[in-house]
């Protein structure tokens, strides 16, 4: 028989799933098919042996959303064929990553390709929380050593279970909480929240552990259908003889010392003796690994047992800072944060309406009004290499995170009717400067007079922890305390509650009682971040930089949106052309008018007007004679809006010639005296004299 199907149906909160194996790539070491609803993916994983010494585990993980998962064809005109992943696609690769990528054992070093493909899409089915899922299956199912399986679960506020997908948040969704973990502890963490106490977060995250074990229970279930796959492989780990012999050599104090400078060049002088020592016995790489090794239990035996870290602070305390805006004179905003050595400048940029970012994908076409992009260069590693032509994706998820930091506090479009864009120039990287971004931003966002509704500021959290389960959270968490600690715990918001969340780990998984602490500390130190930017900038300013474009916006009838449109485009070309203004029209009839200064706004303010021109009897006006008839004149009072001036009303006077008081192309003082059920004007040039008022048209 060509196919083996194996196949297990299962149900979540009343939705129809199942996972399946032995129907399509049947050369793949393990692919699933899976299903929720009519939302349909594949997980592929193949290995492969390490074929060069490396010091990371090499796993890739892909998510590809395909167009005709959800029937459409790509929308660009010129290239049909889908090529890269979109920005959301990246970051639903890197949340699976980090789901899985604990769960693998610390000496495992082959190659491993995780590829999640959405085939079809229901719009109804989240395929990210089936991707980690079935991602799971997947590696419990192949050679790799995979100490799963695991669960991805959305979780809303109160512990709601969300299945359906839910990218952000508004005031009625408050939470949008994805968790990955074994039902005790979390592996991932990627959340957005709109201004959420911690207090609710926590009991939404405790009650997450619990959403989890109806996805644990259908794995292990399917697993236990399945032919068990050998799990060997050769384990990359340093000699612990090595160690204890170089640990000899330098001795603990100066391992101690060496930790405590933190200086390059004082570690490269001592990797150099041990590899004079060594040489021709072992190879740079594994000597190179030895001496790190001895550098990270300095490091946890500091932390744990004197209660110290390397750069001498105190375990909750945060680098020094320092907070400046109007850096760069002619940008509309820009903010400058510095915490330690971490430094990033913050550009804020605004734009008329018609400068949104149009996205593009299975979902559909939306329009991006906010965006937040990060950009890292060589420079601020402080290393020498070539620029890269597209950003990393880790660069990606660290503009994401910002923006999904800022975007509960951004205003609505009625209220501020501009596109905003937001980019971070990281200038020195030691630790979160994804944290650094968010605090960067909202400075540039109140400096550049973007009416947000609070400040928003971010710190990292890092983990010292022991077999014994002793742990220390770090504030502030800086690049050593990174590369030998256990956690990465990002955590953004305003004084009052939490904007988003995102976490990896290095250990198995994280506890309730590390996840409480850390909430607690990224909390006291969010504050005291927040309260070094107020020094600087408290508030948004009431008006926007002289060089940001301006808006004003005028209301018109929706029956004649086509006329100021024109066919074609021709008079709202014309208007933006002779008014110098760019002008952008709503459905509800509401006109955007950008310009860079005051008197252009108000030239295309009052051709706009003309539109919504409503006559009002009593009133004078100033309008254009535009025919003649032997009954009296047509008076245009705006273009499109005339009157009958009758011969009655042109004099007291008997009025034998209509010509001998008005001609086509005079501009002549009107006063309206009546206007009937059919919208008719009647108009009168009778009695007025110079001491009447006109109303402006």
């Amino acid at each position: 028989m060509l196919f083996k199907e194996i196949k297990h149906d299962f149900e979540i909160d009343g939705r129809k799933c199942s996972f399946q194996t032995g129907k399509l790539a049947l050369k793949s070491e393990s692919s699933i098919l899976a299903k929720m609803g009519d939302t349909v993916i594949t997980v592929n994983v193949n290995t492969a042996p390490a074929n060069q010494e490396t010091d990371y585990f090499p796993l890739s993980v892909e998510y590809i959303e395909k167009f005709y998962a959800s029937g459409k064809i790509n929308g660009s005109r010129f290239v049909k064929r889908e090529r890269f992943p979109s920005d959301d696609a990246i970051l639903k690769a890197r949340m699976i990553d980090r789901a899985v990528r604990p769960r693998f054992p610390h000496d495992y070093r082959n190659e491993l390709n995780l590829i999640v493909t959405v085939m079809s899409y229901d719009g109804e089915n989240d395929p990210l929380l089936l991707a980690i899922n079935a991602s799971s299956v997947a590696l419990m199912n192949s050679t790799a050593p995979f100490n799963g399986p695991v669960a991805g679960v959305r979780v809303g506020e109160d512990g709601k279970n969300i299945l359906k997908v839910m990218d952000v948040t508004s005031e009625e969704d408050t939470m949008n909480y994805v968790v990955a973990g074994d039902g005790k502890v979390f592996t991932m963490i990627d959340a957005g929240c709109f201004d959420v106490k911690e207090e609710k977060i926590l009991d939404s995250m405790e009650k997450s552990l619990d959403l989890m074990r109806p996805w644990l229970d259908a794995q292990n279930e399917f697993l236990g259908k399945l032919e068990k796959k050998e799990k060997t492989y050769t384990a990359f780990d340093v000699p612990e003889e090595l160690v204890n012999e170089i640990k000899d050599l330098i001795g603990e104090d100066r391992i101690k010392e060496n930790l405590l400078k933190g200086d390059e060049k004082v570690h490269e002088s001592t990797r150099q003796e041990i590899f004079a020592k060594y040489e021709g016995k072992y190879s740079k790489f594994v000597l190179v690994e030895a001496y790190a090794m001895l550098q990270k239990k300095a490091l946890r035996k500091l932390v744990l047992e004197e209660g110290k870290r390397a750069d001498g602070r105190d375990i909750e305390e945060i680098r020094e800072m320092y907070t400046e805006v109007d850096l760069l004179p002619r940008v509309h905003g820009s903010g400058l944060f510095t915490r330690g050595v971490t430094q990033v400048l913050s550009i804020a940029t605004l734009g008329s309406l018609r400068d949104v970012r149009l996205v593009d994908d299975m979902e559909g076409e939306r329009e991006q009004r906010y965006m937040h992009f990060y950009n890292d260069l060589p420079f601020a590693y402080g290393q020498c290499d070539r620029i890269k032509l597209m950003p990393s994706r880790r660069a990606i998820g660290h503009g994401m995170l910002a923006e999904k930091a800022l975007s509960p506090v951004i205003p609505s479009e009625k209220d501020f009717p501009y596109t905003i864009l937001v980019m971070s120039e990281i200038q020195g990287e030691n630790g979160s400067s994804s944290m650094a971004s968010a605090c960067g931003s909202s400075m540039a966002l109140m400096a550049a007079g973007v009416p947000i509704k609070k400040a928003v500021a971010g710190v990292a959290c890092g983990l010292i922890s022991s077999e014994k389960g002793d742990f220390k959270v770090l504030t502030d968490m800086r690049d050593i305390e990174d590369f030998y600690g256990d956690m990465d715990f990002k955590v953004t918001g305003t004084k009052d509650g939490v904007t988003a969340v995102q976490m990896d780990t290095k250990t198995d998984g994280l506890s309730m009682d590390i996840v409480k602490k850390t909430f607690e500390q990224s909390k006291k130190g969010r504050v005291q971040i927040l309260e070094a930017m107020e020094k600087t900038i408290s508030e948004p300013r009431g008006q926007l930089s002289s060089f940001a474009p301006r808006v004003a916006q005028v209301n018109v009838p929706i029956e004649k949106i086509g006329e100021i449109i024109g066919p074609g485009g021709k008079n709202i070309r014309e208007l933006s052309e002779s008014t110098g203004a760019e002008i952008e029209i709503e459905e509800d009839g509401t006109v955007n008018i950008y310009a860079t200064s005051q008197e252009v706004i108000d030239k295309a303010v009052s051709r706009i007007s003309i539109y919504d021109f409503k006559p009002v009897v009593g009133q004078i006006y100033e309008g254009t004679v535009v025919s003649i008839m032997p009954y009296g004149g047509f008076v245009d009072l705006v273009p499109g809006v005339s009157g009958l001036l009758h011969v009655s009303e042109l004099s007291d006077e008997f009025v034998k010639d209509v010509r001998k008081f008005i001609n086509e192309g005079d501009v002549i003082k009107v006063k309206v005296v009546g206007i009937d059920d059919m919208g008719k004007i009647k108009l009168s040039m009778k009695g007025l004299d110079k001491k009447e008022e006109k109303k402006e048209n």
